[in-house]
This record gives structure tokens, sequence and C-alpha cells, in this order.
């Protein structure tokens, strides 16, 4: 897995650490979690002052992927790009799993805020 520079940037502003994990949801079956505090069963790779703590499932998903963050997105947001091992994947990179069903289906998190974002309002 390859980190982007903007997401690098965004995990030292957040405090250095960003656990990834998955769960059922989003519009395509399977949603990206992201998280602030890692598990004591999550894979650990340390990097240019970075911790990326990955859970089990996602480190399996997650290997030959991009991880990025878009400052610029509404709600700015981490996303997973180029993952080889998820060929279906919804249009915003919040979750995979089953075909894209389309924008605005009741499980879409594209404008879902991070859970971080959540507890500063």
């Amino acid at each position: 897995m390859t980190v982007t520079p903007a997401a690098r940037d965004e995990i030292r502003a957040l405090g250095g650490c960003l656990r990834v994990s998955l769960e059922d949801g989003g519009c395509c079956g399977t949603a990206y979690v992201f998280g602030l505090t890692s598990d004591p069963s999550d894979v650990i790779f340390t990097d240019d002052n970075i911790i990326l703590s990955l859970s089990a499932a996602a480190g399996t998903v997650l290997a030959g992927a991009k991880l990025d963050y878009g400052a610029r997105l509404n709600p700015p947001r981490f996303r997973v790009l180029n993952n080889p091992n998820t060929p279906l994947r919804c249009a915003c990179n919040r979750s995979f799993g089953r075909p894209f069903p389309g924008k605005c289906t009741p499980d879409c998190r594209a404008y879902c805020l991070l859970p971080w974002h959540k507890e500063n309002k």
C-alpha cells in the first residue's frame, strides 16, 4: 500500500496514526472505516513519521492500493484509490464488493463526515 503526500500530511495533523478497518455497509456492501486509535490485533506500518494501523481484513484488501486524502472534497476525507483487489467499488471510493448502484442510494457514504469531524461539531 502506498500513501500519498496529502494523506501523510493529514495523518500527521491528526496526531500521526490512522487506523483503517472494514465494516458491512456503504452502497457497494463493504465500507472502509477510518479511525485514530489502533487495535492490538492490527498490523502496524510506520514510515516517514506516520503510523498506519490496519485491521487484518483491511490489510488483505489494501495490498497494492493507494491511500489518499482529499482536502477539497466535500466533506474532506480519506479515500482508497487504485485498489487492484476491489474491482467493484463506489464512485467515491469509500465502499466496495458489489456493482455501484448509482448516486444517492440510501447506504451511500459519500457525504458522511469522518468520525473526528463529528466530534468537533
